[in-house]
């Protein structure tokens, strides 16, 4: 018990030289991390706890459907605005169509080409994400965050954010959240997992690419 007193004593005095720790409500004398499980937190928009504020995604596509959505069809159902040029387009062969969805593409893999400082890790070493490689690489928490940042940038979690913090701290974009996220893992030693938990339920979004030459 002495042992693991001693633990979570040194956890937090590391997580106050994290940059990410700013995103946290203040950590109470004890914490009861099982509190903010996603299974408890389900009842929609963000829930405060006593120990700590999670945020409810939802909406959201996971990094596999990413991957696929930039290859196959499949994107015109995360980004429903393609389908008015494949159905209203001019031309029979739905040029239109297909210069929007590669422009789009483009787009989006413009975006992935950034590189994110999450914070320090659980020896204090600082920590970056970049998202195009955390999503080529499948598996792990840096899989799941590039998908994050992406569903929060082109407007898939645009029901969740902005959101405040018990602590008064606002997160406003995609960086910002991954950052919590990426805080709150080491916390917890592995805070949260699985599609529900990151809002991969296969939403859409009403993000429409613009200054193409099609």
């Amino acid at each position: 018990m002495k042992d693991q007193t001693e633990n979570k004593n040194s956890r937090r005095k590391f997580l106050v030289r994290t940059s990410a720790v700013s995103l946290i409500s203040a950590l109470p004398a004890t914490s009861v991390w099982g509190a903010c499980t996603v299974s408890g937190a389900l009842s929609g928009g963000s829930k405060v706890n006593n120990d700590c504020t999670t945020i409810i995604l939802q909406g959201g596509r996971s990094p596999g459907k990413w991957h696929d959505m930039l290859t196959g069809e499949s994107i015109a159902s995360a980004f429903p605005y393609l389908k008015d040029y494949k159905q209203n387009g001019q031309n029979a062969d739905n040029t239109r169509y297909e210069c929007e969805k590669s422009h789009l593409v483009s787009v989006i893999l413009a975006a992935q080409n950034i590189t994110i400082p999450l914070g320090n890790n659980e020896h204090g070493q600082a920590v970056t994400i970049n998202i195009k490689d955390a999503l080529s690489s499948t598996g792990h928490l840096p899989w799941n965050l590039a998908a994050v940042y992406l569903n929060a940038e082109f407007g898939f979690y645009s029901s969740s954010l902005p959101v405040t913090l018990s602590s008064g701290h606002t997160i406003n974009n995609g960086a910002e959240l991954i950052s919590h996220l990426f805080a709150l893992d080491i916390i917890n030693e592995g805070y949260g997992e699985g599609d529900t938990y990151f809002g991969f339920t296969d939403g859409s979004t009403l993000y429409r690419a613009t200054a193409s030459s099609c």
